[in-house]
């Protein structure tokens, strides 16, 4: 099996145990199955890895996140979702790319919470966004009548995102156009950030907050491993400046790690992360991150 991009993260439910299989750039499975092999990792200390333009980063997938919110006995609230009928909005390659993004981590989210008619929509609006973008075949015609057969089914849903994301990302690596593909997980980050932040607003708990801080490692892997590369693609400075200003924010956020070896059950197919992260965060850094977060999203969503 080959080595996952972080398109392929941002797309892999690693919380609900599923796995991209290795198929290549033009095949879909005709019906989807899940796995056996348990790879749960909801854990944020230990995101998973994989490789970007012949680099490696460790990057939280936002359906990631979207599970710890989900688990952390949030309530579903779709007024925190971009409008999938604002996909024709969308004019530059930047805008589509990070509002891909968006629509992804959106897709994630309503898929999560069983909510699959929204689900469809947002599918439809993805879709809608990678035909401009021209990677349409990663949304073609049978994956979204796939998509309608197993509404019902959340892993095969959820696989089915996965698998079409796969396909967008091996598309875009090989025709040599990296930074659109950067720029999607940007943006699902982005909105996996802005959810987090929002129900803090309600109700800080301590693994949303813990959630919120461990990005601090994460923005600075995408500006300093990822958006830098790509300063010169049109609407590309724009956002890295705009990160940076967020980035200052994280600075006030201490962490310490205590490592502990990982726990592996070969008989039941489990890990088990035992290594323990503090994190020091005040209330009005928490706040601050977010209403950034939520200025740059209305800045990115129009």
């Amino acid at each position: 099996m080959r080595s996952l991009s972080l398109l392929e993260r941002y797309s892999t439910v690693a919380a609900l145990g599923l796995l991209l299989t290795a198929c290549g750039p033009n095949e879909l499975p005709k019906e989807p199955e899940t796995p056996s092999e348990d790879t749960t990792a909801t854990d944020l200390q230990n995101p998973p890895v994989g490789v970007y333009d012949n680099s490696i980063f460790s990057i939280p997938s936002p359906i990631q996140l979207g599970s710890i919110i989900a688990n952390n006995g949030a309530s579903y609230d779709n007024e925190m979702l971009n409008k999938a009928n604002k996909a024709d909005l969308y004019a530059t390659t930047a805008s589509q790319a990070l509002n891909l993004g968006i629509f992804g981590a959106d897709l994630g989210y309503t898929t999560l919470y069983d909510h699959q008619q929204e689900s469809l929509k947002y599918m439809k609006a993805s879709r809608k966004l990678a035909d401009v973008l021209g990677i349409s075949e990663a949304f073609d015609d049978e994956t979204i009548a796939q998509i309608e057969r197993n509404l019902d089914n959340k892993d095969s849903l959820l696989y089915l995102i996965s698998n079409s994301y796969r396909k967008a990302d091996d598309f875009l690596q090989i025709r040599e156009r990296k930074h659109i593909g950067a720029l999607i997980i940007v943006g699902g980050w982005i909105e996996s950030i802005y959810f987090a932040a929002n129900i803090g607003k309600m109700n800080q708990t301590k693994e949303i907050t813990n959630m919120i801080g461990m990005q601090k490692h994460t923005l600075e892997t995408i500006l300093d491993k990822m958006l830098i590369k790509y300063l010169d693609e049109p609407g590309v400075e724009d956002l890295y400046m705009d990160l940076e200003s967020i980035r200052e924010s994280f600075e006030e956020i201490n962490i310490e790690y205590s490592y502990s070896k990982p726990v592996h059950d070969k008989e039941n197919k489990t890990t088990q992360i035992t290594s323990t992260t503090t994190i020091d965060i005040s209330a009005e850094t928490f706040k601050e991150i977010g209403a950034k977060i939520e200025l740059l999203r209305k800045k990115i969503i129009l």
